[in-house]
């Protein structure tokens, strides 16, 4: 029961993880801009989590629980991955080892400024209003596309 729970709480890890890289593209193309805006809180808040989570344990919340669940369902302690669940991940899709350092400050430092940029970015828009485009009010445009005509 706790090997099913680890697996699966590694399993979410990695879903949560992978929203916070795959919405990135959210930040910039605003098509559907309360996905765009509910994207941005979500990773503010993944890294403040993240940050209050290194600073109490040392490392990320969830990695720790796995960790936990990990050890209640194995019999050997030597078979507990002592490893980033994100170390873990991509030693196994890319082979390789990245520092943990270099990964987790970069990757957070785009994340925020991103998503901090976007979030002023919209306030000011909505503050704005709709652009005029120099068509007249609330930048309607003509029916006929003449500028200045009627439709």
């Amino acid at each position: 029961m706790f090997g099913l729970a680890a697996a699966a709480l590694d399993v979410l890890h990695a879903l949560l993880m992978l929203v916070q890289v795959a919405g990135l593209p959210l930040l910039f193309w605003h098509r559907w801009p309360r996905l765009t805006r509910g994207y941005a809180i979500y990773a503010i808040a993944f890294i403040v989590l993240n940050q209050i989570s290194k600073y109490l344990l040392g490392e990320c919340f969830l990695t720790t629980l796995a960790r936990m669940l990990w050890a209640r369902a194995v019999v050997d302690p030597r078979d507990v991955p002592g490893e980033w669940f994100t170390v873990r991940l991509a030693q196994w899709v890319f082979h390789m080892t990245p520092s943990h350092r270099a990964v987790a400050i970069a990757g957070e430092l785009l994340m925020l400024v991103t998503a901090l940029g976007v979030l002023v970015w919209r306030r000011n828009v909505r503050r704005a209003g709709p652009p005029d485009h120099g068509h007249g009010k609330g930048g309607a445009l003509p029916l006929d596309g003449a500028a200045g005509q009627p439709g």
